[in-house]
């Protein structure tokens, strides 16, 4: 049978008769005590849903709740409004329901809208929610929260899956983690209902418990609000797992046997090496495996990987003295990556930073690809309080670059101590394995460390204090990296300071170091106003400032920003801020930030200070065509500088959409310094045949580089996690246009699961 719709009691009737003025008195103080007492029980109480137990297999998933189990779960609802505000139910509610076996956890969701007109950029997993309709479900299966599980559908039925982790504090969520699951949706009039059916070895948890750590949440685009099953604060970050509820199982979870995943690939290409004149066909093959060692720990493997189908990192224009960092996106890396990413200051100072595994430096200085041979890595749950990893792999030599191999070596252990913080340590070693005199680099270089991250029970302060050391052949400075960092987080103002320290001979070669030989302070305030305005939100005042001192030599001032802006958030999704900086920096070497076509000189060592302006925007992105960006203007070294970061994209729901990100910077310095116009101009055209099928090209330009770059790929998922790719790629030199490099790729991957019985 299909579910008919829950119903809501509208009205309390208080006083049969006709009323008196006592009676309305009475009736008057009732709804004041019912509700400050609900919004008590709002904020205070623990949210919790009953799974009930389900003996058989019998669930077809298609969106229609026709099975007679469904009448027998107990539903839940109750999600209260997160955006646009955070204080009363949601109008248009969402209903849950579950049930389990040792098999599979089954669940049906009902969300209700004044409409059909949802919202979805395409039918492509892992899809971007921004203007989009989507329920996610969260769980924290050790109930430490620390990390979760996301698994999201929309009306249309399509997928996403991810993992929170550091606590969702700041909405730290990993797409890039897959795993096999199915869902499907139907739209019908008022509501839309989605099935899903996750198996449990998709998850990973002890045996024998009865509790997970559980929420919810929903974008519901065309009442344009936010809502959250278990209560979340608007100054907070919906995927803040300090507010997940309690998701209560009937019986006891049994162990499962997690399936062994192979995921063998087959690679053929056609490449075209113009700048050597040379042509080449390749076939490669190797695989990935992740096999489970008990339902908590898993053990991955990866050989001879291939990288060709992963994702094109967007470019950008850069005209400071600083690395960009990238996301990881390769498969090997990202289950359990946060264990050993997360040490250190993500902002200038990691010890360990994956994608700097499989590249090296040459003789220059420059980075240089080396292809990974062997890889392995064994991470899980020891007990509900100690996670470990164990990291190790295995990089090929470059002897024309005069690159030897490496063995890249990081182990990781993270204690739970208090409601949710924790203690963190690690060791780093990277090993040259057939060094020799003429190798660039050094033999070894080792970092250890510890961390220790707060949170409070309340959500309401985190911090952070680390301490790392380096030991690397010819450095006997302290080569230490130390800080620490503070944040409160109130609904009507934050307060956040960082300190650091990095000594000069702190060198982490497979890490993430913007900055060393460095003191640094940074305090930050802000402020919040919620207006009783149908256009306007929030309203965010704010100011900082961030100082980097030399550490060594009289601990001069390096670099100082000092920021006062003001953010408006508009109940649309619409966004506009402005914030005035005025900055100091002193350049310790000359520096050209127009790059290789600079054709005067580099602004020369010296302190310099600036001026500028920042304008930040963004439109309503439930609507076909947004638009956001940045622009900045004011003093620059010894002259002037604009800049402009805008991007534009349309959507044609659900067949395709097309963005295009133009960056350009205007550098006016007096003569004889080096002045220019740098642009990078990146279309990107994304087409969906089907949930199955999928056409992507991205362009890039870049005047700072004289590059071209055309990457177009043509994805088949012929099976759950196994596609097919056909990629083509086209790099040219612009200025003058010479042919760099032009290929074909043809990727075939299967995700194979082999299904363990479980032990009598």
């Amino acid at each position: 049978m299909l579910l008919e719709p829950f119903h809501r009691i509208d009205k309390i009737e208080i006083c049969r008769k006709k009323p008196s003025i006592s009676c309305k008195t009475k009736r008057i103080k009732l709804i004041i005590f019912s509700s400050i007492c609900f919004s008590f029980l709002q904020i205070n109480a623990q949210k919790s849903i009953s799974v009930k137990y389900v003996d058989n297999d019998d669930f077809i998933i298609d969106g229609v709740l026709d099975e007679a189990m469904w009448a027998e779960a107990v539903p839940t609802s109750g999600f209260t409004e997160y955006f646009p505000t955070d204080s009363k139910q949601a109008e248009y509610q969402t209903e849950m329901r579950m049930m389990y076996n040792e098999g599979f956890l089954y669940i049906a969701v009902k969300g209700y809208a004044p409409g059909k007109n949802y919202r979805t950029p395409s039918y492509e997993r892992d899809f971007s929610i921004s203007g989009a309709d989507i329920v996610n479900l969260m769980f924290d299966t050790y109930s430490d929260r620390t990390n979760a599980f996301l698994f999201g559908i929309n009306p249309f039925g399509v997928e996403r899956e991810g993992v929170i982790y550091r606590g969702g504090v700041t909405g730290d969520l990993d797409l890039n983690w897959n795993t096999k699951w199915k869902g499907e949706s139907q739209i019908y009039d008022g509501y839309f209902i989605s099935e899903i059916k996750i198996p449990m070895s998709a998850f990973k948890f002890k045996a024998g418990t009865t509790t997970w750590k559980f929420s919810a949440m929903r974008s519901d685009t065309q009442s344009n609000t936010k809502s959250s099953w278990s209560r979340v604060p608007q100054n907070q970050n919906q995927l803040n797992i300090g507010y997940f509820g309690d998701m209560i199982f009937e019986k006891p979870l049994q162990r499962s046997r997690n399936p062994i995943s192979l995921i063998p690939y087959v690679t053929p290409s056609y490449l075209n090496e113009h700048y050597k004149g040379e042509k080449s066909f390749e076939f490669k093959a190797g695989f990935d495996a992740k096999i489970p060692i008990k339902s908590s720990l898993m053990l991955d493997l990866t050989v001879l990987p291939d990288f060709s189908s992963d994702d094109v990192v967007s470019g950008t224009n850069n005209v400071t003295q600083f690395e960009i960092k990238q996301d990881e996106t390769r498969l090997f890396f990202i289950d359990n990556g946060d264990l050993f990413n997360g040490f250190g200051n993500t902002d200038n100072a990691l010890p360990f930073y994956s994608r700097r595994v499989g590249f090296a430096k040459d003789s220059l200085g420059a980075d240089v690809v080396v292809p990974l041979t062997v890889g392995a890595k064994f991470t899980g749950k020891i007990n509900n309080k100690l996670r470990i990893g164990v990291l190790d792999v295995q990089t090929e030599d470059d002897k024309g670059e005069d690159i030897p191999s490496n063995n890249n070596l990081v182990i990781a252990a993270e204690q739970k101590i208090f409601n949710k913080s924790n203690i963190s340590m690690f060791f780093i070693n990277r090993e040259a394995t057939n060094f020799n005199e003429e190798s660039t680099g050094t033999k070894y270089n080792r970092v250890a460390g510890t961390d220790f991250n707060f949170f409070s029970k309340d959500n309401s302060i985190d911090g952070r204090a680390f301490f790392h050391k380096s030991f690397t052949p010819g450095i006997d400075s302290d080569a230490i990296s130390a800080g620490t960092d503070l944040n409160i987080e109130k609904r009507d103002y934050s307060l956040g300071f960082t300190t650091q320290y990095v000594d000069n001979g702190f060198v982490s070669d497979l890490g993430y170091l913007k900055r060393v030989d460095i003191l640094r302070a940074n305090p930050s305030v802000k402020y919040n106003l919620y207006p009783k305005s149908d256009a306007i939100n929030t309203i965010i005042f704010n100011a900082s400032y961030n100082g980097y001192w030399k550490a060594s030599g009289g601990n001069d001032l390096s670099e100082g920003y000092t920021a006062l802006g003001a953010e408006v958030n508009f109940t649309s999704g619409a966004l506009l801020s402005l914030t005035a900086n005025k900055n100091y920096e002193y350049l310790y070497t000359p520096f050209d930030p127009v790059g290789a076509k600079g054709k005067g000189k580099p602004v020369p060592v010296g302190g310099y200070d600036t001026v500028d302006f920042d304008l930040d925007f963004n439109t309503d992105r439930r609507k076909a065509f947004w638009m956001e960006g940045t622009a900045t203007y004011g003093s620059f070294y010894t002259g002037d500088k604009f800049s402009a970061d805008v991007k534009f994209q349309y959507r044609y729901q659900p067949l395709f959409y097309v963005s295009l990100q133009i960056q350009y910077d205007d550098i006016k310095l007096p003569e004889p310094y080096s002045s220019g116009q740098i642009w990078y101009v990146g279309p990107t055209l994304n087409v969906t045949f089907s949930k199955t099928l999928f056409f992507n090209t991205d362009v890039q330009y870049s005047s700072q580089s004289d590059s071209f770059l055309l990457v177009s790929r043509l994805q088949w998922r012929y099976a759950p996690l196994s596609d097919v790719f056909l990629t083509y790629t086209d790099t040219d030199r612009t200025s003058p246009f010479v042919p760099v490099e032009r290929g074909v790729f043809l990727k075939v991957t299967y995700w194979l699961d082999i299904v363990r019985k479980n032990r009598g």
